[in-house]
Formats: structure tokens, sequence, C-alpha cells
């Protein structure tokens, strides 16, 4: 089921309380309303009664959509950083859903899914577009790596991410989107046939493809993130 709560939140603009029904978990299964809602950008966004500014709740919630083979712990871009213990938080969740101590059907159904940790909107609009898009989420940071390491110069930073918006024709469409506001900061294409290289390549990528896919935290910035440790 999806589980809603309502909450007073202070307006980011004027300070006034606005009611929201914050949500803590969605079934989209049972209510498609909610998953198109995340993918046009206007799911948990209220306008403030006072100063008319619409602003939206960071996401905090479990995710389930089973047509689709699809788990997330979806967390606040702010908690980036705190990325490996939510990595096992999202396992543990999801091995309690479906793991050892549940009946053999709930953990055959288990291991047909995809279970992942995103870390703001633009993270988890991702991953909901790639599925609906037919695209595999490791590929395609694999495909961000590549745009970047062909740059010159790029507005990557802690507070700004590339993430896919769109598909048009044979064209991925990513944008450089600031993670505090969502705002695209730059909107950038690729070619399908580079993100078809890379998923046909096993020698190259499998390094890059085996770190990505350590565990729940499928992301370019795990990449990066691990990079800078090393570095250091």
């Amino acid at each position: 089921m999806s589980l809603f709560q309502p909450e007073t939140v202070a307006c980011p603009a004027c300070g006034a309380p606005v009611e929201f029904a914050v949500v803590y978990s969605i079934n989209a299964d049972r209510r498609p309303d909610l998953r198109d809602g995340i993918l046009d950008g206007t799911f948990q966004e209220e306008i403030c009664d006072k100063c008319d500014k619409a602003f939206r709740l960071e996401p905090e919630l479990t995710y389930l959509d089973v047509a689709r083979k699809q788990w997330l712990l979806v967390q606040p871009a702010g908690k980036l950083a705190d990325w490996p213990e939510l990595e096992e938080r999202a396992k543990s969740s999801f091995d309690k859903s479906y793991g050892p101590h549940q009946a053999p059907a709930v953990q055959a159904l288990g291991r047909t899914m995809q279970a992942r940790v995103t870390f703001g909107w633009a993270a988890f609009r991702e991953k909901l577009l790639a599925v609906e898009r037919g695209l595999d989420d490791v590929v395609l940071e694999l495909v961000k790596l590549a745009i970047i390491r062909g740059l010159d110069d790029s507005p990557l930073a802690d507070d700004t991410e590339l993430r896919l918006v769109d598909l048009e024709g044979d064209d991925l469409v990513l944008a450089w989107i600031k993670s505090a506001d969502e705002s695209a900061v730059e909107v950038l294409t690729a070619p399908r046939a580079l993100y078809d290289e890379i998923a046909a390549d096993t020698g190259s990528w499998k390094a890059l493809r085996d770190q990505l896919l350590q565990g729940a935290f499928v992301d370019l910035q795990r990449l990066l993130i691990s990079s800078a440790v090393t570095r250091k």
C-alpha cells in the first residue's frame, strides 16, 4: 500500500504553514498516478496560500513497482554522503521483505526485483524513466562517465548532477541539474549508439560495471566518490 501522513511544513519563502500529505511509501502497482506524478515532476508539490510559492518536499520513502520489477529506497539529496549506511539499510529492508525468512514464492519474486537506493527527486525520476524507456541503469551511468571524460569542462559539482531527462528519437537527453531545486543548468544529448556500444562492451568497461554493481547505490556518484577517496 501507499502510506501518507498529514504534516504541516513551513514555506521556504515566507515561513507560513503549508499542509502536506507526506508520502512514506508508494505502491505504484496500486497507485500508478503517483508514479506519473514523479515522472512529470508534480508529486509532493504544494503552493503556499500566503505567498503563492510552489515548493516540493525532499523525498524520503520506499517505492515498489512489481510490474516493472523495481524496489527503491529514496532519500533526500542532502544525505548522499551517507550512501554506504543507507545502502546497507536498503539491503536490510529489501531482505526483510523478500529474503530467507519469507515464503518461497515471495523469495522467488524478490530474485526478479531490482533493488536500488537513490538520492533526490532527479535521481529517483531517472530510475523510473530508465525502466520506462528500456534502459539498463548500469549502462546509463557508464554513458554519463563517457560523456564527462569527453568534456574539456563540465558543471559537475557537489550540488550539480548529470541526469537523464528524456529520449528524443535516437538521442538520450541529459541535463546538469542543481540538486537543491532541480533546476537545469545545461542540457545535452548523447547518441543512442554510445549507449549501445557500452552495453555491448564486456571488456574495457567491466571493472567500472562491477564497481557499480557492488550494492544498491547504482549511480555515477558512487564512482566519483570512490575515486576521490582513493586519491586522498
